[in-house]
């Protein structure tokens, strides 16, 4: 263990998380930062940035706005991603046919290319979590948490 890891597991140690424990949403903020960090580790973009990159990938021609909605992201934020994803080459920007002042979005060849490699490595990196439960645990988890969306 180096000199960092050390500090950190001290500190830990020392903390008194309890009344955060008891806490639901630092528990889900806490699986959802640890699935999160592995994610983009393991697949080497965010789940935001995937997210975008899949649906445009189901859903070429789609606006800006409504890959942002659809994800419920505010415009600032929906934009920064898409500027990502284009500075990879794996999405471009046109105007859309019914709407002049609109982005519509598509995938460019590298993104056909990658969206396949990209969406192999996230149902990989899913199967590493979904082992940690048992389907019927699984199933209970996903309608459990759909409970808490609108």
């Amino acid at each position: 263990m180096g000199l960092v890891e050390k500090k950190k597991s001290e500190a830990a140690s020392v903390v008194d998380m309890s009344v955060l424990e008891t806490k639901l949403g630092y528990q889900i903020r806490m699986a959802d930062r640890i699935i999160n960090r592995d994610f983009q580790s393991f697949v080497g973009m965010t789940p935001v940035q995937f997210s975008v990159f899949a649906l445009v990938a189901s859903n070429e021609g789609l606006s800006q706005v409504a890959i942002g909605e659809s994800l419920a992201m505010d415009r600032a934020s929906t934009m920064a991603i898409v500027d990502k994803l284009q500075v990879a080459d794996l999405i471009e920007r046109r105007k859309a046919t019914h709407d002049r002042r609109m982005q519509a979005l598509f995938l460019t060849e590298k993104g056909k290319e990658q969206f396949a490699i990209v969406d192999a490595r996230v149902l990989e990196h899913e199967k590493r979590h979904v082992a940690l439960f048992s389907g019927e645990e699984l199933e209970q988890l996903k309608a459990l948490v759909s409970l808490m969306r609108p």
